[in-house]
């Protein structure tokens, strides 16, 4: 595609990932990187406006982090609910949400790194609820994560950080979320593409981890373990993503329900596609632990 020289544009690469950003009209626009490279960070560990955080335990945490990270674990922003009971979704209220950020030293202007120990599992639900209570296009997730930080020798700390506190102000991003009802509305449908990222013998019910084994009607299986270099934990090469999500028949131009077990895997591809620059994507957070064990539901198997 061929832009016109009076178009301005902004571009910004991180380890291969570049986007460029024009507004429709051809305005000049910007754009946060979500995937952050560890060089970029350890030039950035000081900026005022900069919030890194460890969404692994504290007891991992306290053994060594990044430089001026604060702790953050994920079971602060991942309710887990009673599997004996029916499944919404994992998500906190507004109101612990807002109160936790905001003791982190989050506020609305702030940019955020998120990091876990490698393959970033933890680190992308921590990224969707971020961006699903308003923090849109101010995260970011290290690539490779601490691992990786690790064996490039960089430092590790065990000092605490003092913060103060700022107020995180929640705009709750509804089209970031499927609810169950979404999702039986949305099956067939030609504009709509539900994309399941659990494990090949999970999606064809062989691996039964609810009441029912299977998946959910006319859903196509994209493990979210492709989404990464075997070798290394990083993140593939957008050429290799859009390959694999081309080949799966997930195209940009539909919208995209993404569901695993609990929404944790989920994420995980959510944050992929957020990368590929897919405008229209959401975690179906009830996941196969709500649909697989309410029997009113209609399921697929493939075995």
């Amino acid at each position: 595609m061929k832009l016109g020289a009076s178009i301005p544009i902004i571009l910004m690469t991180f380890l291969g990932w570049s986007l460029t950003v024009t507004s429709s009209s051809g305005s000049e626009a910007t754009h946060s990187e979500l995937l952050v490279e560890t060089e970029w960070l350890a030039q950035h560990l000081n900026d005022p406006n900069l919030r890194t955080i460890d969404v692994r335990s504290p007891e991992k945490y306290r053994a060594g982090h990044i430089r001026n990270a604060v702790s953050s674990p994920t079971e602060e922003v991942a309710v887990r609910p009673d599997p004996n009971k029916t499944v919404t979704h994992e998500l906190p209220s507004q109101d612990k949400i807002e109160a936790w950020f905001g003791s982190l030293g989050i506020s609305d202007g702030t940019k955020v790194v998120l990091y876990d120990d490698g393959n970033s599992n933890w680190a992308t639900r921590v990224f969707w609820t971020l961006e699903y209570y308003g923090l849109d296009g101010k995260v970011s997730v290290l690539n490779g994560g601490l691992d990786k930080w690790r064996k490039e020798g960089r430092e590790i700390v065990q000092a605490n950080r003092k913060i103060e506190p700022a107020r995180f102000q929640a705009r709750i991003q509804k089209k970031k979320l499927a609810t169950k009802e979404d999702v039986l509305l949305s099956l067939r449908k030609p504009g709509i593409k539900i994309l399941d990222v659990r494990s090949p013998k999970e999606y064809t019910g062989e691996d039964r981890r609810a009441a029912r084994g299977g998946h959910i009607p006319g859903a196509v299986n994209v493990d979210w373990t492709s989404n990464l270099d075997y070798e290394t934990g990083v993140f593939k090469s957008p050429q290799a993503l859009r390959e694999l999500y081309r080949a799966a028949g997930v195209s940009r131009g539909k919208e995209v329900i993404v569901y695993c077990q609990s929404g944790m895997r989920a994420s995980h591809t959510y944050f992929a596609l957020r990368l590929l620059g897919y405008p229209r994507v959401r975690v179906y957070d009830g996941s196969w632990q709500e649909w697989g064990n309410d029997p009113a539901l209609p399921i697929e198997r493939s075995f």
